[in-house]
């Protein structure tokens, strides 16, 4: 995604708190920029239509995930020890879910796109990117099976999101936690092992 200027930030943070407080219907541009305190007419002046909006902030949300995953990964390639990548793997997600409106907004996108081509290609761009660099990492572990395997962890991850996100969050932390253990040490580690 090309560098975005600061009014076109501004735009997009407000359209993703707008969607995650009030769904897809919500989502207008005069709602954007009421959220964004700027002049009526702000939002239309950058994203003309509501589907170039809807499409801006899909962008938006997923290049915030694809950097976070991209520089773990990196942080990942050269040495893998399952219990330390399961930690690094918790921060991150525990850092998405203590700012929830992006994780609703990215699953608001989700559902809309189950009925907007346009959008399922550009979710489904962003989705395989990201198994691609979980695939990474585990072929550098020496797994065969690798792609699938990622595949497998990345559908499961975004189930583990959800669920968090439907938790009281004084409850988040610790399902986290033990839930991502249990799915990079079992996947990874040939089962399970002592994950108290």
């Amino acid at each position: 995604m090309t560098e975005l200027s600061p009014r076109r930030t501004e735009i997009l943070d407000a359209a993703t708190s707008v969607l995650a407080r009030e769904g897809l219907r919500g989502l207008t541009h005069r709602a954007v920029d009421r959220e964004a305190g700027l002049p009526q007419g702000s939002c239309s002046a950058y994203y003309r239509s509501r589907a170039a909006l809807q499409t801006a902030l899909v962008r938006y949300v997923a290049a915030q995930v694809t950097a976070e995953v991209e520089q773990l990964a990196d942080s990942m390639l050269d040495s893998w020890d399952g219990v330390e990548a399961a930690e690094a793997v918790t921060v991150m997600l525990q850092g998405w879910l203590s700012q929830p409106a992006r994780q609703v907004a990215h699953l608001e996108l989700s559902v809309a796109a189950s009925r907007d081509a346009e959008l399922a290609g550009e979710l489904t761009g962003v989705h395989e990117n990201l198994i691609g660099v979980a695939a990474t990492v585990l072929a550098r572990r020496g797994l065969s099976d690798a792609h699938s395997l990622a595949e497998t962890i990345v559908a499961a991850l975004d189930g583990v999101l959800l669920a968090a996100l439907k938790m009281p969050a004084a409850q988040r932390a610790g399902f986290v936690a033990h839930s991502v253990r249990v799915l990079i040490l079992g996947a990874t580690e040939g089962g399970l092992v002592d994950l108290k």
